[in-house]
């Protein structure tokens, strides 16, 4: 790989981490203000408020934060695909993995509560920017 080549594949994975957890950020937001979490439950110093928060998040709040992951991935690994212009599938791994820390984050928080949210998280990262990858690959032809 060229200087120009790595430096390209570089900043692709940075721009598509950045615009995915922004995404994430956004979505989590959203369903925030649709349906806000008890000022109570948001000391994370406090393991019973935490254990608490997560044993009272509705479902809706575990999808949003899937689907927000899974969108943000999706975007980002379009983004990455397209700045990078070839390599899709090193440039979307690579972004799947940056984004990974999101899931060992919420697996971290929810532990032992709902695990299948942190294996979904994982899962959707590396599926979603692969996916996000060939969808720009594919436009670019």
């Amino acid at each position: 790989m060229r200087t120009k080549e790595l430096i390209r594949f570089i900043l692709a994975v940075i721009s598509g981490a950045v615009s995915a957890s922004i995404t994430l950020l956004a979505v989590g937001a959203v369903a925030n203000a649709i349906q806000p979490t008890p000022p109570e439950l948001m000391d994370p110093a406090t393991p019973e408020a935490v254990a608490r928060r997560v044993s009272s998040a509705p479902l809706s709040t575990w999808i949003s934060t899937l689907c927000g992951l899974a969108l943000g991935a999706f975007l980002g690994g379009a983004l990455g695909a397209a700045m990078a212009r070839e390599k899709t599938i090193w440039v979307t791994s690579a972004i799947g993995l940056a984004l990974s820390p999101w899931a060992f984050y919420t697996f971290y928080i929810v532990y032992p509560e709902v695990l299948w949210v942190p294996a979904g998280m994982l899962i959707s990262v590396l599926l979603f920017s692969y996916l996000g990858g060939v969808v720009a690959a594919r436009l670019a032809r």
